[in-house]
């Protein structure tokens, strides 16, 4: 459980899109369990609940990557990463301090980061260039190359 992707990537196996073969190679390549933050856990339903709000699925296909998504939740797929909440937030709030203002990046994409450098994870996953830019600046290893 080194490696830590962002939501969009998971989203991406529940949810078919274009670009899902590639994020979900990039999933079987890291193996199971996916490191699992407590914003995937609200992040991760409300990506797909939007999908249906904007017309890219049905009620048929949200209910069906809910329930997929539970179900490997159940299953133990997923494992909540091991690191202090708050400790989080302040890790969050340094990289804002030292990144958002030079490369423009989103608070939750700093949160991220920060829950993939507190739970111990070498490599982060993420399709986002500024994302991506601040977890290279971190030192973590970033996928895909």
């Amino acid at each position: 459980m080194t490696t830590y992707f962002d939501t969009a990537i998971l989203v991406k196996a529940f949810v078919l899109e274009t670009d899902s073969p590639g994020a979900i190679r990039l999933l079987e390549e890291a193996g199971e369990p996916f490191s699992f933050s407590h914003l995937h856990a609200l992040e991760i339903p409300n990506a797909i609940r939007r999908k249906r709000f904007r017309g890219e699925i049905t009620r048929a296909q949200e209910t069906a990557a809910l329930r997929a998504f539970q179900s490997d939740v159940d299953a133990g797929r997923f494992r909540h990463l091991d690191y202090d909440l708050a400790e989080v937030f302040i890790h969050a709030e340094r990289l804002s301090a030292k990144f958002a203002g030079d490369i423009g990046a989103r608070s939750l994409d700093l949160w991220h980061v920060a829950a993939a450098r507190e739970g111990g994870c070498a490599t982060f996953g993420s399709y986002d260039a500024r994302q991506r830019k601040v977890a290279a600046l971190c030192g973590l290893t970033v996928v895909p190359a």
